[in-house]
């Protein structure tokens, strides 16, 4: 018989992707007055394989961030990469490359240890996937996507949907404290629901409240929310997105956040 354990499938694919560019202004620390205006430049690296663990399971691993060469901020870039979970002493894209093989190797190391508990008794295949998107960038407003799935097992898989948004002149994260004058009024519960407008997912509700969250991008017309598998409605009602615009909601807003905007 062939010994399947370990055999690897095609080697690691390293893929990037074209680069995006716009306009980005004083990419250096706040109030520093020797920051240039540069390109602002997007790169992506992406590894990409498979391991034959057994007769009955694969097991794939596709992940894939983005490369900002323009940011040099260091507390930026770790806050980029926490939510993507990868950890690199360097943010270039060798050094990123090296963080997701590594992050592949424990990735297929677990699943075959996990297979000595439970070895699927029919063809399976458990997947790791995630991948970063930039959403928009404007005025040193940079909002990204982070996504991911994955099956390692049971009755069915995951999968998330995440926002952040970051502002490149402070070098800070953008949380509703700074948009909104009062987060945690309880009439924001209310407010939520009466914008809840899909009623499949409506019917799957767990909660009688639904919070604000820092789970959210927004554009100068409105701020969408996001909940993800499980957070306010159950695994069948998917990523729950809940947009409120800014014209009915703006007594509620930061007069900072409005003049940012250019709401006033």
């Amino acid at each position: 018989m062939k010994k399947l354990l370990g055999i690897l499938s095609v080697g690691i694919l390293l893929a990037s992707c074209e680069k995006k560019t716009t306009v980005a202004v004083n990419l250096g620390d706040n109030n520093d007055s020797t920051a240039t205006v540069k390109e602002f430049v997007v790169d992506s690296v992406r590894v990409n394989d498979s391991l034959v663990v057994s007769k009955n399971l694969t097991s794939v691993f596709n992940k894939q961030v983005l490369v900002f060469p323009s940011i040099t901020n260091k507390t930026v870039l770790d806050s980029i990469y926490s939510n993507a979970m990868v950890k690199s002493s360097t943010y270039d894209a060798a050094g990123l490359k090296t963080a997701l093989e590594q992050d592949m190797k424990q990735n297929f190391d677990k699943t075959k240890q996990d297979i000595k508990e439970f070895s699927p008794s029919f063809k399976q295949t458990w997947d790791d996937t995630s991948a970063m998107k930039v959403v928009s960038n404007n005025d040193n407003l940079l909002t990204l996507q982070y996504t991911g799935s994955g099956y390692t097992g049971g009755a069915h898989g995951y999968y998330f949907e995440n926002y952040k948004t970051f502002d490149l002149q402070t070098n800070k994260v953008i949380s509703q404290n700074d948009i909104f004058k009062n987060p945690n009024d309880p009439a924001w519960s209310a407010i939520l629901m009466n914008h809840f407008t899909n009623k499949d997912q409506k019917e799957m509700l767990l909660v009688d409240k639904i919070p604000l969250n820092n789970n959210f991008y927004f554009d100068n017309q409105k701020i969408t929310f996001v909940y993800n598998q499980y957070e306010v409605a159950a695994y069948a009602a998917g990523v729950v997105p809940i947009s409120l615009k800014f014209s009915e909601i703006k007594d509620r807003l930061k007069p900072e956040f409005l003049k940012r905007l250019k709401l006033e």
